[in-house]
């Protein structure tokens, strides 16, 4: 009996004392969930702790499995590769106590959307009723069409056929859909406007095209009219939204690099009739690449910024492509990553948002540590590209008394456009503000130091000139100070490409060239001939004589700085005078 009360009592302890203990374990319970920030990049996971009870835990200690950590509760983290990689999370608590829970995760790949759906349509007057013909113009580089979804705007779709014929059954005005799925899951989808009427337009724009298949150059492609309309066409205008335009009827071009080019036509016949046509064309077999660099703040890393893609193709022309954001210093250590971009030449910038601890006192700067679109290096992304490191300007923290104010300007007009980017520099180029116009496209800069200054607009791919101010007192105030915007540099105006003889063209390979370029003249020229390079802000930066006065010669150009340059070869009597764009790696 004496021996089962012990048992029993022993029991009773080890019991209560297990469920001690129990209950002790769990006082501090690690744990967490996690969600893909896509806002950012599919390589962003935005950790959150569940860990118990919340309010003793006293430190939260992060491995996110790539040598990435953190102690915040609720870290944001960017990878910079797919693959496997085991998070832990390590909670300690009030009492000292400590737990930790780990979980594996799965970091993929997942490409942004690459596929373009677009159609064209046209009536065909022999069949009856308004019965339309659509062809199907979709892309998808490195991807296969599986599927095609056509709804034609009158109550009836068809599902799986590429080039539909459609019969409407009464006048009226129609919205057609095409929604294209492709084997890797890409979806894209295009709308356009039909119009079943008796009174269709006299004329109807379109075009084919093929790649040159003698030329062996992937990027050349020629172009043929296939417009169709009741009398003579007088005009014909192509813009290959690389740059250039054309106003041949059947013109050849030579684009950039490969990719996607949205190509359209316009015409218009003798008697007033006008139509115009676009459509995606996939030029060559383009390749998609990764692009991250880190964005610093003096020695430091930012805490927050927006990053901007820009593309840009001939003649300074500019595309924005894409913008990510970057949210928590201590887990992406700065970096911003485009992921998958179609392969070609870009630029990046950055601006700190005002949710930023240092807005304010750093300037939106592009690559390198550029203030300027077009003195900033260009990236060729033709491989993954790494630490593009992005070094902000500083602003500099001087108050004064003197106010200015005033306008962006285009076209002798003022923008009335909101958000236009506003540098104040002074004449060492040292930023001491920056703002953005109101909705009126006006600008002040307030508090600021007596001294001599210039004033730029900032706009990719538009150039800025600047208004010179002087504040000859302490408290100056100087309003309406316009500052203008153009297409063309103004100490360059050269909008495209200009040969004078018509009989003698001028080619311009490789490009974008490496340490030497080469011209091909059509033909032989007795007179001697001189070439002048200038860069971006119209400066002279290497002239020579060309010897060779063959159909080929080379000129070197090793000595050049990246970006993009005007070339201009000349003879000396004036007779033939070309002026080419070209882009040095």
């Amino acid at each position: 009996m004496r021996n089962k009360l012990l048992i029993l009592i022993v029991g009773i302890i080890l019991l209560f004392g297990s469920k001690s203990l129990l209950a002790g374990g769990n006082s501090c319970v690690a744990g967490f969930n996690y969600s893909i920030d896509t806002d950012v990049s599919y390589f962003t996971y935005l950790f959150h702790s569940t860990s118990s009870p919340s309010s003793t835990i006293v430190g939260y200690s992060w491995d996110f499995g790539d040598g990435g950590m953190s102690e915040q509760q609720n870290p944001e983290h960017q990878f910079l590769s797919a693959g496997i990689y085991i998070v832990s999370l390590t909670i300690t608590c009030s009492d000292g106590s400590n737990d930790s829970f780990s979980d594996t995760l799965d970091v993929k790949q997942v490409a942004p959307s690459s596929c373009f759906a677009n159609f064209s349509s046209k009536w065909d007057t022999l069949q009856a009723n308004y019965t339309f013909q659509f062809t199907d113009h979709s892309v998808c580089p490195g991807d296969t069409i599986v599927s095609w979804i056509w709804d034609f705007g009158d109550g009836s779709s068809v599902l799986g056929v590429q080039h539909p014929q459609h019969q409407y059954i009464s006048s009226n005005t129609y919205l057609v859909t095409l929604t294209i799925v492709t084997s890797q899951f890409c979806t894209s989808t295009y709308s356009d406007t039909v119009y079943a009427s008796p009174n269709q337009p006299q004329c109807n724009a379109d075009f084919l095209f093929f790649q040159d298949s003698s030329s062996g150059i992937q990027e050349l492609i020629n172009f043929y009219d296939y417009s169709c309309s009741c009398d003579s066409i007088v005009s014909y205008f192509w813009d290959f939204s690389d740059g250039d335009t054309s106003i041949a009827q059947d013109p050849v071009h030579i684009f950039p690099n490969p990719g996607v080019y949205d190509v359209s036509l316009s015409i218009q016949t003798v008697s007033g009739c006008s139509s115009s046509i676009h459509y995606p064309i996939q030029v060559g077999n383009p390749q998609k690449y990764n692009l991250w660099g880190r964005v610093y703040l003096g020695n430091l890393t930012t805490d927050q910024c927006v990053a901007m893609l820009y593309k840009e193709y001939n003649n300074g022309y500019i595309v924005p492509i894409d913008t990510v954001r970057l949210t928590s210093v201590n887990d992406t250590l700065g970096v911003y990553y485009f992921y998958q971009v179609l392969e070609g030449m870009h630029k990046v910038k950055v601006i700190l948002p005002e949710s930023s601890n240092y807005d304010g006192f750093y300037a939106p700067t592009y690559y390198g540590d550029n203030l300027f679109w077009n003195t900033t290096s260009l990236l060729n992304l033709n491989a993954d590209l790494s630490l593009m490191n992005v070094n902000m300007q500083p602003v500099v923290q001087q108050s004064g008394n003197c106010q200015l104010g005033g306008s962006v300007v285009m076209n002798n007009s003022p923008v009335g456009q909101e958000g236009v980017q506003v540098l104040l520099l002074n004449n060492n180029f040292n930023v001491y503000a920056y703002t953005f116009t109101n909705t009126m496209g006006e600008y002040v800069f307030e508090d600021v130091p007596q001294g001599d200054y210039q004033v730029y607009a900032e706009v990719t791919g538009l150039y800025s000139t600047p208004a010179q101010i002087s504040f000859s007192s302490a408290s100056d105030t100087i309003g309406n100070v316009n500052v203008y915007l153009s297409k063309t540099n103004s100490m360059v105006s050269i909008d495209q490409d200009i040969e004078i003889d018509r009989f003698m063209t001028m080619m311009v390979f490789p490009n974008p060239a490496y340490n030497s370029i080469s011209i091909r003249i059509s033909q032989e020229l007795k007179q001697e001939l001189k070439f002048q390079i200038y860069n971006n802000l119209g400066q002279l930066v290497d002239e020579g004589n060309i010897e060779n006065r063959g159909h080929i010669t080379s000129i070197n150009i090793a000595n050049l700085y990246s970006g993009l340059y005007l070339l201009k070869v000349f003879s000396k009597d004036g007779t033939f005078v070309a002026i080419k764009k070209f882009i040095h790696n």
